[in-house]
């Protein structure tokens, strides 16, 4: 007796030893498959900022998948389930052996299959690990794998899993995908009968469609807004598309829709210049929240490639950015009174670059502003050259111009040769309206609650007094009358700034807008790369900026704030220096508070004279007035010190000749010499022509007691 006992309580023993092993196994053994199940997306329900549906992502397939907690689900729509697929889902443990004894009996009386013993959690496990092969093999895994999902999930997380993953055909997973696709409902909206249907079919979609056997299904058309938009959110790091059921974000599809109407009939008016596409970004100025993105004219227009997002794509900007250059220019030394010298000038050593300014024409002295304004190039070329090309790359750099860390593109990058996008361009001018504060563009609503506190904790790439005079030149209308005229396409009934470009014969054309509220940045072109026909000019994409604020502010708006540490003074309009008697023209522009500025001593009672750096732009025209040369330094203005020039052998050498400029000096007379040997005498204007031979060049010029040099190179 003794010994069966003893026999008795080993067996036991085992048993209690296998069973917690097999326990354990369940539990513990990996099930690689069940993580990556829990984390697969999900059909993300996107939002505008007023509750309007822009989307129902759509997941790999075109299948939609939205999540919807158990404590959401209705009761009744749970119990449909249970019921109908499961009735002893929360007494058995992963299989239900009396189901399979049922199940066994009747398929073996009819002799086929009319009846199946999966449980609820071996339907999930059929979906974590699919298999289309129904063997013995595949359903035993099946099996094991339920027991282990009832070892490590509660009964509700199975449910709550298999209710939102369940397959119902038409592209639909899930309770909440099927009600929306099914009766155009949202999940909460279900009648009791309504989810009976749906319990039914998910056993087999075909025979049990609900459009066929319910009188109240109605099928759901998904919406398809801001496509572009919904792919950037998906692609940020860290993305919520996919991740979770619900996002709220900041755009508005009014305007949108506004902004979509308008790039439609633009592109439908210019379609034959091959104006076939164009972009628009439009966002809250004080906080940087995105309010619409139109990334094409149309995203199935495949002839002009629609589902290009021209939002983001790098295109030359032209002249749009030159004012973040003008801003540094500002912080680097120049005044708003200063005057740039737009007249003929060469930059660079063998690769030379010469500018030139859109209308072919140059203008001599310029104030500041005027050069700004009227996107004049060869004064935003010398800028560049006098602040350097690095100093300026970096502030780009600091404005959120990530498409230019890598960049090399030279001096030509002042008028706007290195491609960026209009997302950059619009982030980056929305700073000027807001005291020089960079805030990097957002979109997705976190209940964030932005206060004038959080803007003054953004990034001051800027000074205040630099944005504020940035934000009056580009808002000031008879600044742009030199290279725009008084056009309407810039008239709004409140203060705004507007900047333009054009690049690459037209085919980009751009324009910036901002107001203390709004910014909005559009881009038109092609996506193909094809010569724009004809001059259809930047005045089209600023037009739309135009109608997209006056549509937003109607006819109030708040006036740009006035720079605190300067203040207005009356200049002569072309030294930029005090207006004295003499001047015939003054204006009132920004002086700072704590200096004098000289009086104008360009204007005299005998005429106007211009500094001598004018002097090859004097002699280009019969001008009044003349240039003050005599008595400044002597300066070879052309060629340039370290210049490279090829000889031709196909040219005759009497055709090969440098000209030689000089300015300054104390006499009126100066001598020309190349490598120490006399090439001749010339009185003013001090003009020499030099014969050019192979090998290095030592020019030189004598002046009196002065005397200048350069060094050239003929390859």
């Amino acid at each position: 007796m003794k010994k069966h006992l003893q026999l008795a309580l080993k067996i036991l023993s085992a048993l209690f030893i296998l069973s917690a092993v097999f326990l354990l196994i369940l539990r513990f053994s990996p099930y690689p498959a069940l993580k990556e199940f829990r984390k697969h997306p999900v059909s993300t329900r996107i939002f505008d900022c007023r509750g309007n549906l822009i989307q129902i992502h759509a997941l790999e397939n075109g299948v939609r998948r939205e999540f919807v907690p158990l404590d959401e689900i209705p009761v009744f729509v749970a119990q449909a389930f249970t019921e109908g697929e499961d009735r002893h889902f929360y007494s058995h443990h992963g299989i239900d052996f009396a189901a399979i004894v049922r199940a066994a009996f009747q398929n073996t009386k009819e002799l086929r299959t009319v009846s199946g013993a999966s449980t609820i959690t071996m339907q999930l496990a059929r979906m974590i690990r699919p298999n289309k092969n129904r063997t013995i093999l595949v359903k035993m895994r099946e099996a094991f794998d339920a027991l282990r999902l009832e070892a490590r999930l509660s009964k509700k997380e199975i449910l709550e899993a298999y209710l939102n993953n369940v397959p119902f055909g038409f592209n639909a997973e899930g309770v909440a995908s099927a009600a929306r696709t099914f009766f155009s409902k949202n999940l909460s909206e279900l009648t009791e009968d309504e989810a009976r249907c749906l319990s039914v079919s998910v056993r087999r979609p075909a025979l049990y469609n609900p459009f066929e056997v319910s009188e109240t299904a109605r099928a759901f058309s998904y919406p398809f807004e801001m496509p572009h938009f919904v792919r950037y959110l998906s692609n940020i790091p860290d993305s919520p598309i996919g991740r979770l059921s619900e996002v709220r974000t900041t755009a508005d599809l009014s305007i949108q829709h506004h902004a979509e109407d308008l790039l439609s009939s633009a592109v439908a008016q210019y379609g034959e210049n091959r104006l076939s596409n164009g972009a628009i970004l439009v966002c809250d100025t004080q906080t940087g929240a995105i309010l619409a993105w139109v990334g094409s004219a149309d995203f199935f227009d495949e002839a002009h490639n629609g589902q290009v997002d021209g939002v983001l794509s790098f295109r030359q900007p032209g002249s749009s950015m030159k004012p973040f250059l003008y801003a540094l220019a500002l912080e680097s030394g120049f005044l708003p009174t200063s005057v740039l010298p737009d007249i003929p000038m060469e930059f660079g050593f063998e690769n030379l670059y010469v500018p030139q300014n859109f209308n072919n024409r140059f203008n001599g002295p310029v104030r500041f502003r005027v050069a700004l304004a009227s996107s004049l190039n060869i004064p935003a070329v010398y800028l560049l050259n006098e602040i350097g090309l690095d100093s300026y790359l970096k502030k780009l750099s600091s404005l959120g111009f990530k498409s230019l860390e890598d960049a090399d593109p030279g001096l030509s990058v002042a008028l706007g040769s290195a491609e960026v996008s209009i997302f950059e361009m619009t982030q980056a001018f929305s700073v000027f309206a807001r005291d020089g504060i960079f805030i990097p563009l957002w979109a997705i609503d976190d209940d964030r609650c932005w206060t004038e506190q959080d803007v003054a904790e953004g990034k001051q790439v800027f000074d205040v007094n630099t944005a504020r005079i940035i934000s009056d030149i580009l808002s000031d209308k008879d600044a742009r009358a030199l290279g725009f005229g008084y056009s309407q396409t810039f008239q709004t009934p409140f203060p705004a700034m507007f900047k333009t470009g054009t690049a690459n014969q037209y085919q980009n054309i751009t324009a910036l807008c901002s107001t203390p509220h709004y910014t909005v940045g559009v881009w038109m072109g092609n996506f193909s790369g094809e010569t724009v026909i004809g001059k259809t000019g930047s005045s089209i994409p600023a037009k739309i900026a135009r109608e997209i604020l006056v549509g937003l502010q109607g006819n109030s708006g708040k006036d740009f704030k006035k720079p605190a540490q300067f203040k207005k003074e009356r200049v002569c309009a072309l030294s930029g220096l005090k207006a004295g008697e003499n001047c015939p023209d003054t204006v009132k522009e920004f002086v700072p508070v704590s200096e004098k500025i000289e009086k104008c001593s360009w204007h005299t009672q005998n005429g106007t004279n211009y500094p001598a750096q004018y002097a090859t732009w004097f002699r280009l025209k019969n001008r009044s007035g003349q240039v003050s040369e005599k008595g400044t330094p002597l300066k070879i203005v052309s060629p340039r010190n370290g210049s490279v020039f090829y000889y031709d052998d196909s040219v005759p050498p009497f055709r090969q000749k440098l000209v030689v400029e000089v300015t300054g000096g104390s006499e009126d007379e100066a001598e020309f010499f190349v490598d120490g040997k006399l090439l001749g005498k010339t009185a003013r204007p001090f003009v020499q022509q030099v014969p050019l031979t192979r090998g290095r060049k030592k020019i030189s010029v004598q002046c009196g007691n002065e005397s200048t040099e350069i060094e050239i190179n003929v390859k």
